[in-house]
């Protein structure tokens, strides 16, 4: 089944049967993979998950069986044996503040494809240096079997988004007392997008490297969007989105794209899941909590990503520093709803960098709202 597009128009190639069935962005790219082999099928589409959804109901075998055939030439990963148990959302576990290395290996000269599973886990293979395959993870769509994943909660805050003098925090949750967690101040510019992606990062820069599945599961729609809806588009035009306008936060997700890829050479499984917004889920209540305590410290300088990424895609991902700023202190919300906020007013009122009454703070608190309650989570934000 062949289409016959012309090169250089953007689309999703999508290839069931060929030598390397997948999503291609151009017709020079999937043209090799489909030329030559006998019964080759093959189809254009508008939209990723329309082109994947076709491969998974025309294609030989599920998604996962040609995942694991094309990640064959995926140089193995020497990695010390893991011997604690998975870690989950209720874990107490102290880890280093460092997180532990492994022995440097050489950083692998090709760039990762993230082939598709039926769980949409993004997994890392390598492919040709000209190669511009790009098949991105389903994003949003929920782990059926959580056991064996490290799971960590994400969030940001912002008070006053999209006014001047706007504040912005950012909030990771591992579990309760435990010292991966992190309340931080948002770096730059101070918006709840800006939040939200930077609490990714976070993670990632603050999470080992191994071989155990990772999910991070945000309720930033904006931040889902991205990988799973817009990254594609967006790199097929040169970083100009649908309106033809510059993708705002371009250099921030562009560094966090090449941390996903980072992991997926090395063969760890990453996932960005969706989940709702305040509604009584543990892990997102305390990412949230802990991303309104980013609020309160002390205001951080913007970062270099671009610099930030060069050096992740071009240096062994063993030898990175992945600890930009100093860990704060062990946060515990209490359970009772009285004794958090007055905890919470008790640490916005000591807060010298940020002064804010407790009678704000209410205001404040009723002020905030997730990203898919925002006009500023459209793709143009």
């Amino acid at each position: 089944m062949g289409t016959g597009k012309t090169a250089g128009k953007p689309g999703y190639y999508a290839v069931a049967k060929g030598h390397t069935p997948g999503v291609y962005l151009t017709w020079d790219d999937c043209l090799p993979h489909v030329n030559g082999f006998p019964g080759a099928t093959y189809k254009k589409f508008t939209n990723v998950i329309e082109a994947e959804a076709w491969i998974e109901a025309v294609g030989e075998g599920k998604a996962g069986s040609r995942s694991t055939a094309a990640t064959t030439a995926r140089p193995p990963i020497s990695r010390p044996a893991q011997t604690s148990s998975p870690i989950t959302t209720r874990s107490a576990v102290a880890v280093p503040s460092t997180p532990p290395r492994s022995p440097a290996k050489p950083r692998s000269p090709t760039k990762p494809v993230y082939s598709g599973t039926e769980s949409g886990v993004v997994e890392g293979s390598s492919t040709s240096p000209n190669s511009k395959k790009r098949k991105r993870s389903l994003a949003g769509q929920p782990v059926q079997d959580e056991t064996g994943w490290q799971i960590v909660y994400s969030d940001g805050a912002c008070k006053g988004n999209g006014k001047v003098g706007s504040i912005a925090g950012i909030g990771v949750w591992w579990g309760h007392g435990d010292e991966r967690n992190l309340a931080e101040r948002c770096p730059g510019a101070q918006t709840n997008n800006r939040a939200e992606l930077i609490a990714i990062v976070r993670v990632l820069e603050t999470t080992p490297h191994d071989r155990r599945s990772l999910l991070i599961k945000t309720d930033s729609q904006y931040s889902i969007n991205c990988f799973q809806n817009w990254l594609p588009g967006w790199e097929a035009r040169k970083w100009i989105n649908s309106k033809g306008e510059p993708v705002k936060n371009k250099e921030l997700i562009r560094y966090l794209s090449a941390l996903l890829d980072q992991r997926a050479l090395e063969g760890q499984k990453v996932r960005l899941q969706y989940v709702r917004g305040h509604v009584g889920e543990e892990g997102n209540e305390g990412a949230d909590w802990l991303a309104n305590i980013g609020v309160t410290r002390p205001e951080r300088p913007e970062r270099d990503w671009e610099t930030l990424r060069a050096s992740v895609q071009n240096a062994p991902a063993v030898d990175l520093d992945p600890i930009a700023f100093a860990k704060p202190e062990v946060l515990v919300p209490p359970e009772d709803k009285n004794e958090f906020e007055e905890t919470s007013q008790k640490l916005f009122s000591v807060d010298a960098d940020v002064p804010i009454s407790g009678a704000e703070l209410e205001a404040y608190a009723s002020a905030l709202a997730d990203d898919d309650d925002l006009l500023w989570d459209l793709e143009d934000d």
